[in-house]
């Protein structure tokens, strides 16, 4: 119990860092593109839609994210499952059990190695769902540089039944840039 305490907590402060800090960067970046010349605004254009279209990607099922010089991520699988926690107050639907494999290929950062978690889950009703203290085998492990977390797992209770769910990861990287990729998968029984 202690470590799903634990686990609950480190996520949300994963979230609440991501959250606050994500914002920062975009004024950057922006402000950076404000100030350039004319000539160099339509480079940056085609340079960022470019970005755009390469981050617009979404991925499927066994589908690798690779960030390079950083991480890969796949989806393996998301299943129901019957387990509902007599202790939850919350009345999902459906819950899921997302289970996903990422890889350290060569974050470094002084406080935490790798660590990846679903930021936002989508059901087919287009609601945001919410974590779920389901009971899982693997958890997610802050996984060193050349070093792979297999078979990580988080569940989440959804607001409408779904055949199918996007999932979001979001990530800063060794530059403090943040990366972004959406997957829609099946959900299986």
């Amino acid at each position: 119990m202690k470590s799903k305490l634990l686990f609950s907590l480190l996520a949300a402060s994963i979230l609440i860092l991501t959250a606050c800090s994500s914002g920062s960067s975009n004024t950057t970046s922006e402000n950076s593109s404000n100030t350039s010349s004319s000539s160099s605004n339509s480079n940056v254009s085609n340079s960022s839609s470019s970005n755009k279209s390469a981050e617009k990607k979404v991925y499927g099922l066994n589908e690798e994210w690779v960030v390079d010089g950083q991480w890969k991520l796949k989806i393996n699988s998301v299943t129901t499952t019957d387990y509902r926690n007599q202790f939850s107050e919350d009345n999902p639907a459906q819950v899921v059990i997302i289970d996903y494999t990422y890889e350290n290929i060569g974050y470094k950062k002084e406080i935490q190695d790798l660590y990846m978690s679903p930021d936002t889950v989508i059901d087919a009703g287009k609601k945001v769902a919410k974590t779920y203290p389901a009971i899982l085998t693997t958890y997610p492990q802050a996984t060193p540089e050349g070093a792979i977390m297999e078979n990580a797992q988080a569940a989440y209770g959804l607001n409408t039944e779904s055949s199918e769910i996007t999932i979001v990861f979001e990530n800063w990287d060794n530059k403090n840039k943040t990366h972004r990729a959406e997957f829609k998968v099946p959900v299986t029984n």
